[in-house]
Parts: C-alpha cells; structure tokens; sequence
C-alpha cells in the first residue's frame, strides 16, 4: 500500500495562529517562491539577512507570502512586542510572542509565548 507523504507548508502552520496586529520580524529564509513588493527571491533573502532586527512584516504580508512560496527550506519568523536582534532572541524570550523556525525543511519548531485563548 502506497502512502504517500504530505508535506507541511508555512500557511499550515500559520492558520494554527489565530489572525492579529503583532509585529512580526523574518530573521533568516531560504525560499522558492515570490518574494514580496516586486523583489527577487535571492533580493529577499539578502534583505532578510542584511536586516538587524530582521525583516519587519504584517501579518496580511506574511500570509500573502506564505501562499506564495512553493518550497521553503528554513525560516527564521518571530512576533515580538519589540523590535529584538537575532543575538538576543535566545535571552530575550519574555518579549516573544511566537517563534517559527524550519531547518532544512524537515524540521518545524513552533512556539507560541502567547495566551491565544
């Protein structure tokens, strides 16, 4: 019996999160797919990186990306109160509401800080 494996995509993931205003930083993306406002997907990425406190993107602008991804290999995503640097998203958890992250596409590791309730 052939069974076949279903793969998890990032919209997955976010519709276990229910819709809100919370600032939302992309730290680290590696990605097939449209990136947004007109950009390459390597601009992306590059832009990602280059970004201290990580790319800063609305929770519509994070859905209309994840629809457009067609593979996504790793995903740095964090919704924090305050903008927070990669260095100190290890210390800095009580800011934290959410923390998203995929490692070579075959680990997802979400955490929500947050009573969603």
């Amino acid at each position: 019996m052939h069974n076949p494996i279903q793969k998890v995509t990032l919209s997955d993931l976010l519709s276990k999160i229910p819709d809100n205003d919370f600032d939302w930083y992309i730290f680290e993306i590696e990605a097939i797919g449209v990136a947004p406002k007109g950009m390459s997907m390597p601009e992306f990425e590059n832009l990602v990186l280059e970004s201290e406190r990580g790319y800063n993107i609305s929770w519509t602008e994070l859905w209309d990306l994840s629809k457009n991804l067609c593979d996504l290999n790793s995903l740095i995503l964090v919704s924090a109160t305050n903008p927070i640097t990669f260095e100190a998203l290890e210390k800095s958890s009580s800011i934290i509401k959410v923390k998203l992250e995929i490692i070579d596409s075959s680990i997802w590791e979400l955490n929500l800080y947050e009573d969603f309730s």
